[in-house]
C-alpha cells in the first residue's frame, strides 16, 4: 500500500524538469527515505540503472538519489517515468 511519502513524491515528480522542481522532488524524496528507514531496512540498497552514456551514474546509493534528483534532470526524468510509471 503507496504511503503518504510515497504519494507526495510521485506528485511532484509530474512537474516539469526545473531546478524548483527538482529541489522539491528531492525534499520528498528524503521524506520518503526517511520514512524507509523507520520500518526496519537493514541492508544498503542500491539504484542500478542499465542505460548506456547516460549522464547520470549506473548504481546510486539510495540515500544519494535525492542530491541526483536536484542537481540532474536527466536522472529526474528517470525518476519520473519509474515512480510516475510514464512511458
Amino acid at each position: 500500500m503507496p504511503t503518504e511519502e510515497y504519494e507526495a513524491l510521485k506528485e511532484t515528480l509530474k512537474k516539469p524538469a526545473t531546478p524548483e522542481a527538482r529541489k522539491e522532488a528531492a525534499e520528498a524524496m528524503k521524506r520518503y527515505l526517511e520514512r524507509q528507514k523507520t520500518q526496519g531496512q537493514s541492508s544498503r540498497p542500491m539504484l542500478v540503472s542499465l542505460g548506456y552514456n547516460k549522464t547520470y551514474p549506473s548504481a546510486i546509493p539510495l540515500e544519494k538519489v535525492p542530491d541526483e534528483i536536484a542537481k540532474n534532470p536527466d536522472f529526474y526524468e528517470l525518476m519520473r517515468k519509474v515512480i510516475t510509471k510514464e512511458k
